[in-house]
């Protein structure tokens, strides 16, 4: 479950760490902030003698004098376990966002806990698919996974087993945010300073490692104001790198995609590394290098993703390995708490914000504008009339308080054509899963208090970020080459600031174009730290290529992987109506089809390397 040593490189940094007398055992994935000043804190308090100087040592401190509460003590992303023997109490928690991830079974009368599900194969465990999670997408709620009989410990939870007894779940942190008809007392400009002078610290205290850090740097501005900000402290000496002292320039990796194929942001980071001055280097991910390492990188990520983006994380990794470097910082987090995806502005538009009405657009504006945002697709190749109604009828009526992005759920996972036997498991809409994980206490405070935009934020927070963007792009990929993530924007220090700003400050309207502009207050809190083009320009979400040519490494890579005898393999897809998927994906050039081809090549992967065997009643 442990990761790499970053910070105490000494024998007294290795874990499993204990108390004094060996009552008490502690392991942790990840890393933990502030822990200098807790270090002083708990030994004015109590007395309490460390071993060492790591960071996750403070744990054991934290949980002899405050119990399970010490976990509101903790800031940084981490998942860990604690075995109380005294009390014979077992404990397992996961991060506030689920960064670092979590999970347990039980096999043979055995409690596992891992940082992934391979880890539980050399104990006897046999996996085999879930395939009612997979058909209502419930693997994207906080529990399930595509594995049955295995769970995943929630974001902000923690699991507790006493007298090798029932496990219990409990909550300790959760998302809040303002009621939508209290009028916001600040002035712009004292959020403005707000948000700067929390990121600012998330970034500083993120910088600080006994081993060289650097930043995963985009064409976007999330990762932009990320290296901006850790340039600033390092020439202020707010702040030095670690390692060697002789290497103290600020490094900065990135992905290259093929100029041509029109995703590719490597020149934009280019200009911004050059303007900051800092070393820049890319990996290159062409076709061939997608294709290369496409099933090795499912393998680490234990699940399915939509494109090939998460093979250039996995990869943009091991460059960072290369470099020297097993730590990194990234722009991850940024969109789900300043509103930066496109789909979201409906949420926006759904009500007016009567917490800040100069700021708020025109009503009859609002009106006209939502339904506009309605129409358009949130992406090119998909039909709006395809999109997922809201309007529910009967058992599935009481989604008033739905998300608007949850019509748009098929462009983020694609339905793939599972086999008839299935029918029989019953299936609900994915959108329906979704909802109903959240809680009903949530659910009220979504109908009467919450501005939709904050309800929708709360809904992707409980859903998609930590079950896919977190898992596909961030942990697992950075792991699959021993590297460190950490993620400032997640900084729950800087989420609890953010999330109590109005939505006009996130979301803001220009009365003068009379258009919408996405995370407003982070472009000007991040102003003395990007460059102009970066200040400027609109929000492209991170995605790989989609379009590749008949013949080329993915069209044989998808034909070698989706075949009737893999495809009957897995058990629970249809091959007579994924037969042609490979046709339609690459010689009729049909989107969807690629997105289903990737998903189901990704199955087939999945299955191949855990030893699935085939799914059936």
């Amino acid at each position: 479950m442990t990761g790499e040593l970053i910070n105490d490189l000494t024998p007294s940094g290795n874990q499993p760490f204990e108390n004094a007398d060996g009552t008490i055992l502690v392991v942790v994935n990840g890393e933990l902030y502030d822990y200098k000043q807790i270090r002083e804190d708990i030994v004015q308090k109590t007395g309490y003698s460390f071993k060492g100087t790591s960071d996750c040592e403070i744990v054991v401190a934290l949980y002899e004098f405050y119990g399970t509460a010490f976990l509101s003590h903790l800031r940084g992303e981490f998942s860990l376990c604690l075995y109380d023997s005294k009390k014979e109490m077992f404990v397992a928690a996961r991060d506030r966002s689920g960064v670092k991830p979590l999970f347990w079974t039980v096999v043979d009368n055995r409690l596992l806990f891992a940082s992934e599900a391979k880890a539980f194969l050399p104990y006897g465990w046999k996996p085999e698919w879930d395939v009612r999670s997979l058909m209502d997408c419930d693997w994207l709620t906080e529990e399930r996974t595509i594995f049955k009989g295995v769970q995943k410990v929630r974001p902000g939870h923690y699991m507790i087993c006493l007298d090798f007894d029932q496990l219990k779940e409990r909550q300790y942190w959760d998302h809040t945010y303002p009621d939508k008809d209290k009028v916001e007392p600040r002035s712009v400009q004292e959020m403005v300073e707000g948000v700067r002078s929390e990121l600012l610290e998330a970034v500083r205290i993120r910088l600080q490692a006994d081993v060289p850090v650097g930043i995963h740097l985009s064409g976007g501005i999330d990762s932009s104001v990320i290296a901006g900000m850790a340039k600033h402290l390092l020439d202020t000496n707010q702040i030095q790198l670690g390692g060697p002292a002789t290497i103290q320039k600020l490094q900065c990796l990135g992905i290259a995609f093929d100029k041509s194929s029109g995703f590719d942001e490597s020149d934009l980071a280019q200009r911004t590394s050059e303007w900051l001055d800092v070393d820049f280097q890319t990996v290159n991910m062409n076709e061939t290098e997608l294709a290369a390492n496409f099933e090795d990188a499912v393998w680490y990520d234990e699940q399915t993703h939509v494109d090939l983006g998460f093979i250039g994380k996995h990869m943009l990794s091991k460059l960072t390995r290369d470099t020297g470097l097993k730590t990194v910082l990234s722009g991850q987090g940024s969109d789900e708490i300043f509103g930066g995806y496109q789909f979201i502005q409906g949420d926006y538009l759904r009500e007016q914000d009567h917490s800040m009405p100069l700021a708020a657009p025109p009503e009859q504006w609002r009106a006209d504008e939502k339904k506009n945002v309605d129409q358009v697709p949130p992406a090119p190749w998909m039909d709006m009339r395809e999109a997922d109604p809201l309007n529910l009828t009967g058992a599935q009526s009481s989604m008033d308080e739905a998300p608007n992005w949850l019509k748009h759920i098929r462009y983020l996972f694609p339905e793939v054509d599972f086999a008839p036997w299935t029918q029989i498991l019953g299936q609900r809409l994915a959108r329906v899963t979704l909802m109903e994980d959240i809680s009903e206490s949530a659910r009220q405070l979504m109908r009467h208090t919450w501005h939709p935009l904050h309800s929708a934020f709360y809904v992707w927070h409980k859903t998609i970020l930590p079950n896919m963007l977190l898992t596909n792009l961030l942990d697992r990929t950075e792991m699959s080459h021993s590297v460190e993530g950490r993620v400032p924007f997640l900084d729950h220090h800087l989420m609890q600031y953010v999330n109590n700003l109005p939505p006009s400050v996130k979301i803001r309207y220009d009365p003068i174009c009379g258009t919408l502009t996405e995370k407003w207050i982070l472009r000007e809190a991040s102003k003395p730290f990007i460059t102009q083009e970066m200040y400027e320009r609109r929000k492209h979400p991170y995605t790989a290529p989609v379009k590749f040519p008949v013949g080329g490494p993915i069209h044989q890579l998808m034909s070698r992987l989706i075949t009737k005898e893999n495809i009957e393999d897995l058990g629970f897809i249809d091959w007579s109506k994924t037969h042609d998927l490979v046709q339609k994906s690459f010689e009729e050039q049909e989107p969807d089809a690629l997105r289903k081809a990737f998903t189901v090549a990704q199955f087939v992967v999945l299955g191949h390397r855990f030893g699935i065997k085939t799914a059936h009643l």
